[in-house]
C-alpha cells in the first residue's frame, strides 16, 4: 500500500512540475527560465525538482512529447468516430483547432521552443510531428481517391492546414470575440471549401 501511495505522489509531483514549467516557459521562454525559479514557484527545494527531472531540457522534452501523445491520440479518436473522407477531415480539423485553444500554452511551446531542444530530442519530436502530419496527408489522399477532394499537392496542403490551425494558439483569448467552438466551425468551413472538388459546371 505504501508503495502505491508513493508512486501516486511521484506522478502528482511530476504533473505539477510539468504544468508549472509550461506556464514559466510560456511567460519567460525556455532560456529565460531557470530550475531555481521553477522550484521557487512550486515551493520546492531545487534538489526535489532534480529528483523528478534530471534537467531543464528533460522537462521541455517531456512537455513536447506529451503534447504529441495527446495530439496523436486525440486525432485518432476524432477520425475513428466518423465515416467518409469529408467527415473525417472535418473531425480532424475541428479537433486540431480545439486542442490549440484548450491546451494553448503546450501548443505554443511546441512551436516556439523547438529551437531549444538538443539535436537528439529535436529529431524525436520532429519524427512524431511527421507522424501527426501523415494523418492529415492520409485524409486528403483518401478524399482525392474518392473523388471528394481536389488537391494538387497533398503534402503542401496538409502542411498549410496544420500551420493555419496551429496559429490559433498564438492569438486565441478566452475574452475574444469568438468561442473555441465557433472558431473551429469557421476553420472547418474555410478548409473544406479549399479542398472540395467543385461539381462540373460550377464556378471554381
Amino acid at each position: 500500500m505504501a508503495t502505491i501511495v508513493a508512486a501516486h505522489e511521484r506522478v502528482t509531483a511530476s504533473e505539477r512540475i510539468l504544468r508549472a514549467a509550461t506556464a514559466l516557459f510560456r511567460e519567460r521562454g525556455y532560456h529565460g527560465s531557470s530550475m531555481r525559479t521553477l522550484a521557487r514557484g512550486l515551493r520546492m527545494e531545487a534538489a526535489s525538482l532534480y529528483y523528478h527531472f534530471a534537467s531543464k531540457q528533460e522537462i521541455l522534452f517531456a512537455i513536447l512529447d506529451r503534447t504529441l501523445d495527446d495530439l496523436l491520440a486525440g486525432v485518432g479518436r476524432a477520425v475513428a468516430a466518423v465515416e467518409g473522407p469529408e467527415a473525417r477531415l472535418r473531425a480532424a480539423v475541428r479537433f486540431h483547432v480545439l486542442f490549440h485553444t484548450d491546451s494553448q500554452h503546450e501548443a505554443f511551446l511546441s512551436g516556439s521552443e523547438l529551437r531549444s531542444l538538443t539535436q537528439a530530442n529535436l529529431r524525436l519530436v520532429l519524427t512524431r510531428r511527421d507522424e501527426y502530419e501523415r494523418v492529415f496527408r492520409g485524409l486528403l489522399t483518401s478524399g482525392v481517391r474518392a473523388g471528394v477532394f481536389q488537391v494538387s499537392d497533398v503534402r503542401l496542403t496538409a502542411m498549410a492546414i496544420l500551420t493555419m490551425c496551429t496559429g490559433v494558439a498564438t492569438w486565441f483569448s478566452d475574452n475574444g470575440r469568438l468561442a473555441p467552438e465557433a472558431i473551429a466551425d469557421r476553420y472547418v468551413e474555410m478548409i473544406l471549401r479549399s479542398v472540395k472538388r467543385c461539381p462540373k459546371g460550377s464556378p471554381s
